[in-house]
C-alpha cells in the first residue's frame, strides 16, 4: 500500500528562505515578486518529490505567545521583518488560496506549536507527516511517522536515524538538547559552557534535563573535558536550564477547530490563477500550466488543465480548428501585425472557443525558423469564417482586428462582443471598480515584441480573456443594457471599422501651401511684435508675455490662472485688443501658431501616402456623454469659426466623379429636450420652419419679431444651449459679458416662456438623487457619482451633468442608429455608390457618386429623420460639394 502523506510547511521559514534567494526579482511595475515566485517553486518541488495527499501551510502571527510571557527576552535579538518582505505576505497568501492549498495561523500561537499539534492529530488519522522547515525545534517531533525536510532538497530528510546521526541524541530528547545548548536564533540562553558535544554526551547518559539534575552529583564522573566547570555551571544555572527547556518544548495540545476541513482541497479557479501570474509576470509558471506540467495542479489536485487546451496552429490543426469553430458558432480572436525598423515582420494570432480551447501561432521573421504555415495561409483558410456574419466574433478592440485583417484582404463581420465596449458600460455604472480590478494589464513590450518566449502567454490570454469576460458579462449587459449594447454599440464597431478603413481623401498640396503661407505670416507678425515692443522675447512663453503686457505696458489684468499667475489666455488678449494693437497682433500670432501645430502639421503627417487619405480612429468609450471622439488625427475639432480655420476644409475633397455630402441634425439637443420635457411652447417653436433661436429671442428680450436683430438671435442661441445644461446666472454673465443681474433676468424670461422645461429638470435631478443614475431614451443607465455629495461644488456639477448626459447621450444614440441603418443599406444595395467617411458631432459626412447624388440626398435625409420618432420631428439639412468648405445647400435648412 502507498503511504498516505501530508506535508506541513513552515510558512515563515519559506518567507525568509525565498526573500534572500530571489531578492532582486521584480515585475515591470517595480513590485518585488521574489517570495511569491520562490514559494511556488518550493511547493511544486515538494509535490514533485513526495507526492503528498495533502499540504498545509502554517504561518506565525505577529501577536506575542506564552513564551514571551515566560521570558521577556525571547526572540528579542531578532531584527524587524524587512518592509519589502512584509509587502509580499498578503499577495503570497492570495496565491496560496488560488492554488487550493489551506493556510492555518492561530492568534497568540507559534507556527511550531500548530505544526506540533497538527502532527499529533494527523498521526491518529494514519498519515505519514513531512515537515518542511529548517527550525531545529521541530526535530523533537520526528518519529516513525514524522520526518523533517530541512529546506535543502539536496540533503537527506531528517528521520529518526538521521536526527541521531546529526545531533547525537534521539529526536524525542531534542527539546532537552536545545535547553542545554540554547538557541541563539530565538535568544534562548541555555546553560553557559555547554555546547553540542557536551549536551549530546550528557543526554546519552541521563536522557533528559530532569534526569541530569536528579543525578547532578554523578555528572562529575563523566569523561568530559573540563567536567568540573560544566558541573558547576549546571548547578548554578538550574533555573535557566529548565526555562530554556520550557521555551524549546513544543505544545502538542493546541485546540485546532474543524481539523477535517483542513484536509479538504480548495477549489482552483485556473483563469484567475493565470491572471494573477500574468500580473506578477510568472511566464514560466503560465507556460507550465498550459503544458500540464505544473505539479500543484497536475499531481496535487490530480487534474490536468482540461479547461484550457492549447494547440499551436499548423497544417494539421487548421482543419480541426475550423470544424470546432463551425460547431460552436462563436469564438474569440486576437491578432497583431508589426514591422520593426529593419522591416522585419512579426505576426501573431490567437483563437479561443468555449471550454477555453485555444489555438495560437507566432510568425517572427527576425528569427530564422522554418514555419510550417505562414500568416497568409492561416488567414486564407479561416477567411470564410471571418467574413461570415453568422459566426459571432469576440475580442478586445475588434476595430484593430478588422484593420489588420484588411491587410490580408479580409473584411471581418459578425462583430459580437468587444471588451472595450463592455468596459465602457461598467465605467458608466456602479460596477466600475469591480471591472477595472479584474481587467488584465497589457504585458506586451515594444522592445520584446520579437521575443516569442516572453509573449507567448500574453498572446494566448489575448483571446482567452475576452471569451471569459463574455461569459461573465453577457448576462449583466443583456439585463441592464440590452437595447443599447446589442442594437447600437456592437453594430457600431463594424460601421466605425469600415469608416476608418475608407478614410477621407485629402489634397496634401493644399495643406502644404497653407502651411507655407502661415509660416510666412507668422514671421511677419513676429517682426511686428518685436518692432512694437522694441525687444525680442519668447511669444509662446506665458511668463515672458506677462512681463511684456503687465509690467512693461502696465495693462490691466482681468484674470488669474489656477496657479495664481496673471492669465494671458484668449479672453484676456481679446479684451486688451480694445486698448492697444499689441495684444491683437499677439492673438493673431497665437491663433495661427495653434492652427499650424495642432491642425496643419498633424493633418499633413497623417495622410496615407499610398491612398492620399486620412484614416482617423473613432472612440466609442472615451466620453461620459456617449459622444464619439476622434484621434490620430482629431477630425472633430477642425476649426469652423475662423475664416483661416475654415480654409483647412478645402483640402478635404471627393474623388473624381464623386461628391461630398454632409447631413446635419438641426437643433437636435433642443428637440430632445422638447421630447423629454413635453414643453408645449418648445414643441410649437420646433414644429415649423421658423428658427427657434429667433422665437426664443422674442421671448427673452420681450420684443416683437420684426425688432429681432442678428445679435438678439445669437444671444438667444447661447441662452438656449446654456440653460439646457443648467448654467448659473454668474456662468451666463461670464459667457455673454453682461452683469449677473441681466443674466438672471434672461434666465427668468426663458423659463417664463418654457415653463415645463424647468419642471422636467427638477424632476430629473430628484430622480437621480434617489436612484443615483439617470436613464436615457435608449435604455442606458448612467450613474451620477456625486449627486448626493456633501461637497456643494461636486453636487452642483453632478446636478448639471444629469441633464447634460441625458440630452447628449440621446443625441449621440440617434446619430449612431442612423449610421448603422445607412451603413446596412449601403452595404446591401449601394456598396459602390456611397460611403460614410466622417462623423462630426451631429453631422455625418458621406462620399457619394455624383450621378446618383439626388437619390442619396433623399435616402439619407429620410432615414436620418425617421430612424426614431420624437414628439417633435427631427430635421436634417443636406449640403454637397467637391470639398468640405465649399458646400452647397440642396434643401432649405433651418439656420443653426
Amino acid at each position: 500500500m502507498k503511504k498516505k502523506k501530508i506535508i506541513l510547511i513552515d510558512g515563515n521559514y519559506c518567507l525568509y528562505q525565498t526573500y534572500f534567494s530571489y531578492l532582486k526579482l521584480k515585475n515591470k511595475k517595480g513590485n518585488s515578486t521574489g517570495i511569491l515566485y520562490g514559494c511556488i517553486k518550493i511547493f511544486n518541488k515538494l509535490i514533485e518529490k513526495f507526492n503528498p495527499k495533502n499540504i498545509l501551510i502554517v504561518f506565525d502571527t505577529p501577536t506575542p505567545t506564552f513564551r514571551h510571557q515566560l521570558y521577556n527576552k525571547y526572540k528579542l535579538n531578532r531584527n524587524p521583518m524587512p518592509g519589502n518582505l512584509k509587502k509580499q505576505i498578503k499577495p503570497l497568501k492570495k496565491i496560496i488560496q488560488l492554488l487550493g492549498i489551506p493556510i492555518i495561523s492561530i492568534k497568540n500561537v507559534e507556527a511550531d506549536d500548530v505544526i506540533s499539534s497538527l502532527s499529533k492529530k494527523f498521526i491518529k488519522k494514519n498519515f505519514y507527516i513531512f515537515i518542511y522547515s529548517a527550525d531545529k525545534d521541530l526535530t523533537q517531533l520526528v518519529n516513525k511517522k514524522i520526518s523533517i525536510i530541512p529546506g535543502n532538497f539536496n540533503t537527506d530528510i531528517l528521520n529518526k536515524k538521521n536526527v541521531y546521526k546529526k545531533y547525537g541524541v534521539h529526536a524525542k530528547f531534542m527539546a532537552d538538547f536545545l535547553g542545554l545548548t540554547g538557541d541563539s536564533s530565538d535568544n534562548i540562553p541555555g546553560v553557559p559552557g555547554i555546547g553540542k558535544k557536551t549536551a549530546a554526551i550528557l543526554l546519552q547518559n541521563f536522557s533528559s534535563i530532569s534526569d541530569i539534575y536528579k543525578n547532578i552529583n554523578h555528572v562529575i564522573d563523566l569523561p568530559i573535558r573540563n567536567i568540573k566547570n560544566i558541573t558547576n555551571s549546571l548547578k548554578k544555572n538550574k533555573k535557566t536550564a529548565f526555562l530554556s527547556y520550557q521555551l524549546t518544548k513544543l505544545n502538542q495540545n493546541i485546540y485546532i477547530e474543524n481539523i477535517s476541513s483542513h484536509l479538504k482541497k480548495n477549489k482552483i479557479d485556473i483563469p484567475l490563477l493565470l491572471k494573477n501570474f500574468q500580473n506578477h509576470q510568472f511566464n514560466k509558471y503560465i507556460k507550465q500550466i498550459y503544458a500540464n506540467q505544473f505539479p500543484i495542479l497536475n499531481k496535487y489536485h490530480k487534474k490536468k488543465n482540461k479547461n484550457i487546451h492549447i494547440e499551436i496552429i499548423n497544417t494539421d490543426i487548421i482543419s480541426k480548428m475550423i470544424n470546432i469553430i463551425v460547431q460552436k458558432k462563436i469564438f474569440s480572436i486576437a491578432i497583431d501585425f508589426h514591422t520593426n525598423k529593419e522591416k522585419k515582420v512579426f505576426f501573431y494570432i490567437s483563437i479561443s472557443v468555449k471550454n477555453y480551447t485555444t489555438w495560437w501561432y507566432i510568425y517572427n521573421q527576425k528569427k530564422k525558423k522554418k514555419n510550417i504555415v505562414t500568416p497568409t495561409i492561416i488567414i486564407k483558410k479561416i477567411k470564410p469564417i471571418l467574413e461570415n456574419e453568422k459566426y459571432h466574433k469576440i475580442g478586445t478592440d475588434l476595430k484593430k482586428v478588422f484593420h489588420i485583417l484588411k491587410k490580408f484582404n479580409v473584411t471581418l463581420t459578425g462583430i459580437y462582443f468587444d471588451t472595450l465596449i463592455a468596459l465602457y458600460y461598467y465605467q458608466l455604472s456602479s460596477k466600475k471598480k469591480e471591472y477595472k480590478k479584474n481587467t488584465p494589464k497589457n504585458y506586451e513590450k515594444k522592445n520584446d515584441i520579437f521575443n516569442s518566449k516572453k509573449i507567448i502567454s500574453y498572446i494566448i490570454q489575448k483571446s482567452l480573456y475576452p471569451l471569459q469576460k463574455y461569459f461573465q458579462d453577457i448576462k449583466y449587459l443583456t439585463i441592464n443594457s440590452k437595447k443599447s449594447f446589442r442594437s447600437i454599440d456592437m453594430p457600431l464597431v463594424q460601421v466605425l471599422s469600415i469608416m476608418e478603413n475608407t478614410g477621407v481623401l485629402i489634397k496634401k498640396k493644399i495643406l502644404k501651401n497653407q502651411k507655407k503661407k502661415i509660416n510666412c505670416t507668422l514671421s511677419k507678425l513676429k517682426k511686428k511684435i518685436y518692432f512694437i515692443t522694441q525687444e525680442k522675447f519668447n511669444i509662446n512663453s506665458p511668463k515672458q508675455l506677462q512681463k511684456i503686457l503687465f509690467k512693461k505696458y502696465n495693462f490691466p489684468s482681468f484674470k488669474k490662472t489656477k496657479t495664481g499667475n496673471i492669465s494671458t489666455d484668449e479672453t484676456v488678449l481679446t479684451k486688451l485688443s480694445k486698448i492697444h494693437k499689441l495684444p491683437k497682433i499677439i492673438l493673431q500670432y497665437r491663433i495661427l501658431k495653434k492652427l499650424k501645430n495642432t491642425y496643419l502639421k498633424k493633418l499633413i503627417q497623417s495622410v496615407n501616402t499610398k491612398k492620399n487619405r486620412i484614416h482617423t480612429t473613432y472612440h466609442q468609450n472615451a466620453t461620459s456623454t456617449g459622444r464619439l471622439s476622434s484621434s490620430n488625427p482629431n477630425l472633430q475639432n477642425i476649426p469652423i469659426k475662423t475664416k483661416i480655420g475654415r480654409k483647412l476644409r478645402i483640402a478635404f475633397i471627393a474623388k473624381k466623379k464623386w461628391l461630398l455630402l454632409t447631413a446635419d441634425y438641426s437643433h437636435i439637443e433642443l428637440r430632445i429636450m422638447a421630447h423629454y420635457s413635453n414643453d408645449k411652447k418648445m414643441i410649437e417653436d420646433l414644429s415649423h420652419p421658423q428658427d427657434i433661436h429667433y422665437n426664443s429671442a422674442k421671448h427673452i428680450f420681450n420684443i416683437h419679431k420684426n425688432e429681432i436683430k442678428p445679435y438678439h438671435r445669437n444671444i438667444a442661441k447661447i441662452v438656449n444651449f446654456s440653460i439646457l445644461y443648467g448654467i448659473s446666472s454668474f456662468g451666463l454673465s461670464q459667457k455673454l459679458n453682461i452683469s449677473v443681474c441681466r443674466a438672471k433676468e434672461l434666465i427668468k424670461n426663458y423659463f417664463l416662456n418654457y415653463k415645463t422645461i424647468k419642471k422636467y429638470m427638477k424632476n430629473t435631478y430628484n430622480y437621480a438623487k434617489k436612484k443615483k443614475y439617470v436613464k436615457t431614451l435608449f435604455g442606458r443607465k448612467i450613474y451620477i457619482p456625486n449627486i448626493n455629495s456633501k461637497n456643494q461644488t461636486l453636487k452642483n456639477n453632478a446636478k448639471r451633468f444629469c441633464i447634460n448626459v441625458i440630452i447628449q447621450n440621446t443625441a449621440s444614440d440617434i446619430i449612431k442608429t442612423s449610421m448603422i441603418k445607412l451603413q446596412h443599406i449601403f452595404q446591401k444595395k449601394y456598396s459602390n455608390d456611397a460611403k460614410i467617411i466622417m462623423q462630426i458631432h451631429d453631422e455625418l459626412i458621406f462620399e457619394v457618386k455624383e450621378k446618383k447624388i439626388s437619390k442619396f440626398i433623399h435616402l439619407i435625409k429620410h432615414h436620418m429623420e425617421n430612424n426614431i420618432k420624437l414628439i417633435v420631428p427631427l430635421y436634417v439639412s443636406i449640403k454637397t460639394g467637391k470639398n468640405w468648405k465649399e458646400m452647397k445647400s440642396h434643401i432649405l435648412s433651418i439656420p443653426k
